[in-house]
């Protein structure tokens, strides 16, 4: 016991002179280097930037401004993500790993594993308190000013035989979206909620369901959106039901029935609606 308290003193000595040197000489270059070479081989048509990396515990790494890019459009920026190994898997061909960051004022986590000797890569994350307003891409994809809080979760694969798989299910809360082109007199949608169910494979989108509920109007929609590598001419193919409520309708007026719609469309069930064309020229059939 006396040689335990003896030798102790010196152990925690040199354990701390040793956690400086890991922190403070940590090659943070050549892992950043590291990092974004191998990541952008894998992934050709993404572009990847780190600012700088530091070790973190448990063991792992923290990635500081993270950016990722489409050419030269901006996708997505990560404040800062920890990263952590599932230790035990290092040795097997199947590596896995834990991460959680910020994010647009939110939180992105997850599990994710990738194979060694084969470019595969599954992902399994979640969405938190992200202020989708502050993602530039949304806007310079969809030429729409889009608010409000997004949550949800989402599954990744990208594998050699299949490419990219995506599906997610997400939220976003209080918020508001342009339209480009006016509905009932509406340039914007208000809305309480929206939920969203999407998959997409490697260029085509489809969106299961999506359902708005607001104070104006509620509505359902599905279909699909071909995209293009510029994105306005992705090609849309949707359709759904919108439901104004009463007070909303009562609002339009007179206008309503004279420059508009005959009101009798206007049933239990709202109207039918159907979206074609392009992202930058959509076109609105309503019956």
């Amino acid at each position: 016991m006396k040689n335990s308290r003896k030798w102790l003193p010196y152990f925690l000595f040199i354990l701390a002179v040793t956690a400086f040197f890991i922190y403070y000489l940590f090659p943070s270059d050549k892992i950043k280097d590291y990092i974004t070479f191998h990541l952008n081989k894998t992934y050709p048509g993404i572009h990847i930037t780190v600012d700088y990396v530091k070790p973190a515990f448990p063991p792992g790494l923290k990635l500081y401004n993270v950016n990722f890019f489409h050419a030269p459009n901006p996708l997505f920026t990560v404040d800062q993500i920890k990263i952590a190994p599932g230790l035990l898997s290092l040795f097997r061909s199947k590596v896995i790993f834990f991460f959680k960051g910020r994010a647009y004022t939110g939180v992105l986590e997850g599990k994710g594993e990738f194979t060694k000797h084969r470019p595969e890569v599954m992902i399994d994350g979640k969405l938190s308190g992200i202020q989708i307003k502050e993602i530039s891409a949304i806007k310079d994809f969809t030429g729409r000013n889009i608010s409000g809080v997004l949550d949800g979760n989402f599954t990744y694969r990208n594998q050699k035989e299949s490419g990219d798989h995506l599906k997610a299910e997400l939220v976003i809360s209080d918020g508001q979206l342009e339209l480009a082109t006016p509905l009932l007199q509406m340039e914007s949608i208000p809305f309480k909620k929206i939920a969203t169910d999407l998959v997409m494979k490697n260029m085509n989108l489809q969106i299961k369901k999506c359902i708005i509920n607001g104070d104006q109007i509620d509505g359902r929609i599905s279909g699909s959106v071909s995209l293009k590598n510029t994105p306005g001419q992705s090609y849309l193919k949707l359709s759904g039901r919108i439901k104004p409520h009463p007070l909303f309708i009562e609002t339009l007026g007179n206008d309503l029935s004279a420059n508009l719609l005959p009101k009798k469309i206007f049933g239990k069930n709202g109207f039918r609606i159907r979206i074609y064309g392009t992202l930058d020229n959509p076109r609105f059939f309503l019956n």
